[in-house]
């Protein structure tokens, strides 16, 4: 899914820090698209580990060329913030629509390639690597989950909505369509979106198609923050 996303035709990007002296990172407009795109608007909020938001700052008007790429903000340094942060990436069309919805979650602590003689790239040694073990500490969160049915074009579509009332993140959620409650997933399947960060107050919906041969009616939901759970299809 972060595959997916990332090689969306139209999408705005973090770059990690990846650049220069790492003091600025770069938030990047990419149009891969066939035609000039034009009236966009760039949304990016920088959270703590806490989910409270500490950086929101947008840029409106934005014009692209066809295969086109133009950097639209950049980011400073947050050193007063938890040494793992989420960074939230929006992108919107000129009628408000949300376009892309990118969640990066960023270490205090760079990655580090090391001199010249670690850059055979097929034998990479790296001296340091980013340490994500702060992740751990994040608070508990209980989403509020519900599923439906509908049958479209032959498949069973389960849609799938997590609400997130806490003031806390959500982090890494997978939802599965499962015939019993603790049965194994129905597959094949196909979703439009998975392994989803839902953010304070939010709602993330997520859609899942499977044959009309099976029988889907339950969804089970597991998260790197959040208690596993199950639900009936309604």
């Amino acid at each position: 899914y972060g595959a997916k996303k990332g090689l969306r035709p139209l999408s705005v990007v973090f770059d990690a820090y990846a650049t220069d002296d790492h003091s600025q990172a770069k938030i990047i407009v990419f149009n891969q698209t066939p035609s000039d795109a034009q009236g966009l608007h760039v949304r990016v909020r920088v959270y703590d580990l806490s989910g409270k938001a500490i950086d929101d700052r947008a840029a409106d008007g934005i014009k692209i060329p066809f295969n086109g790429a133009n950097q639209v903000l950049t980011l400073p340094r947050y050193p007063q913030v938890s040494s793992v942060f989420f960074v939230r990436c929006q992108l919107f069309d000129n009628m408000g629509r949300q376009l892309v919805d990118n969640v990066y979650w960023q270490s205090q602590k760079d990655d580090d390639l090391g001199g010249p003689q670690n850059d055979d790239a097929l034998n990479l040694k790296q001296d340091k690597w980013a340490d994500m073990t702060a992740l751990n500490t994040m608070p508990k969160v209980e989403l509020e989950v519900s599923a439906e049915q509908t049958v479209v074009y032959g498949d069973r579509v389960n849609i799938i909505r997590l609400h997130n009332p806490s003031s806390h993140i959500a982090f890494f959620e997978r939802a599965s369509i499962c015939s019993a409650r603790d049965g194994n997933e129905i597959l094949p399947v196909e979703y439009d979106d998975n392994y989803v960060t839902v953010f304070p107050g939010e709602t993330v919906e997520i859609h899942g198609a499977v044959s009309t041969r099976t029988d889907p009616h339950w969804v089970k939901l597991e998260g790197f923050n959040t208690p596993a759970t199950s639900v009936r299809i309604e």
